[in-house]
């Protein structure tokens, strides 16, 4: 097992970011495919319930009507996943988009303890859970998935901000600053 171990670890596979990459293109499609259904009616409705139940949300529907929240949501979907893909080439756009995709899915991982009927009953309860909540638990890996790719955006905007000699001079101003 340690020379399999060894041996994958010299891998280009292993060595390069085809990881993030992987993640960030996974991310732009289902932020790009989600975001499109928002645009139709059918879904507008669909997603009423978890609008409604949402701690950070709810306040769309009263606000835009359940088609305007549908709007405003895939508005945002559709913007986080451009600067999400924009991750490709201009880190820091990267990191602004999954810092919206980490607030996208806290509030949506959010909803699952406010669903009503969640859990069901008749198979014991928690854990068994209904499908609207079981929809909402693949969330918590997207949530998780967000927060690498704005670890990994940040790290490699830092190393390019290093490379033009900004850490020097910002290291400088911050010794200034705390004299």
């Amino acid at each position: 097992m340690n020379a399999l171990i060894f041996r994958l670890s010299r891998t280009g596979l292993f060595r390069g970011d085809l990881d993030t990459h992987l993640v960030r293109a996974s991310m732009v499609i289902i932020f790009f495919a989600f975001g499109y259904q928002k645009w139709f009616s059918f879904e507008a409705h669909q997603i009423t319930p978890f609008i409604s139940h949402s701690p950070l949300v709810f306040w769309t529907i009263p606000a835009f009507g359940v088609r305007g929240a549908s709007f405003f949501l895939g508005t945002t979907e559709w913007t986080f996943g451009t600067l999400i893909l924009l991750g490709f080439w201009n880190r820091r756009l990267g990191a602004l988009g999954a810092l919206g995709s980490i607030v996208t899915f806290i509030g949506t991982v959010a909803i699952i303890p406010f669903f009503p009927n969640a859990w069901a009953t008749e198979a014991g309860g928690f854990p068994a859970m209904y499908l609207p909540v079981a929809f909402l638990v693949k969330d918590i890996v997207l949530l998780a998935a967000s927060i690498s790719l704005l670890k990994q955006d940040v790290m490699h905007a830092a190393l390019e901000m290093e490379s033009n000699g900004y850490g020097a001079g910002y290291q400088d101003r911050s010794t200034v600053l705390t004299r």
